[in-house]
């Protein structure tokens, strides 16, 4: 096929105005249809992720997931138990960092600046007029000859 044939068919074929999709847009999550319509609270989801790492040994949860017992689990659930037993083989915490994050949202950071000192803001303002100069004059930004005459 030569490249002025290939061309023309795409162009046939180009998404236009006049030519558009039966079906348009991003298809409906059906597993978020189904968690709305069952009332399936965040609570519901710790509640399974307790249940999966804290009731059941490992042996449990493979039996769980093996042949024709996957069938009878919730979709959500036999995911969680294969990618659980997937990090214990290869001793990482990807799947349960990603679960947790999930259902009980990133833990907060703390963000610490000028390693750890704590200084007050002088709320007089002839005082911050002072430290002003001082932080202008420690910057270079000022001659101390001149810093007198700055404000």
């Amino acid at each position: 096929m030569a490249r002025e044939d290939g061309l023309a068919a795409g162009i046939r074929t180009r998404f236009s105005t006049e030519y558009q999709p039966a079906n348009r847009g991003r298809k409906p999550s059906k597993l978020k249809k189904w968690i709305k319509e069952n009332g399936v609270s965040n609570e519901d989801f710790v509640a399974i992720f307790k249940n999966i790492i804290a009731v059941h040994t490992i042996e449990e949860l493979q039996q769980m997931i093996d042949g024709d017992n996957k069938n009878k689990l919730p979709v959500i659930v036999a995911l969680c138990i294969s990618a659980f037993i997937h990090d214990m083989k290869t001793g990482t915490l990807t799947a349960a960092n990603s679960v947790l994050d999930r259902i009980m949202g990133k833990p907060t950071q703390q963000l610490l600046l000028g390693g750890g000192d704590r200084m007050e803001f002088p709320r007089d303002p002839e005082e911050r007029r002072v430290l002003a100069k001082e932080l202008r004059q420690e910057l270079g930004l000022v001659k101390k000859d001149n810093s007198d005459n700055e404000s």
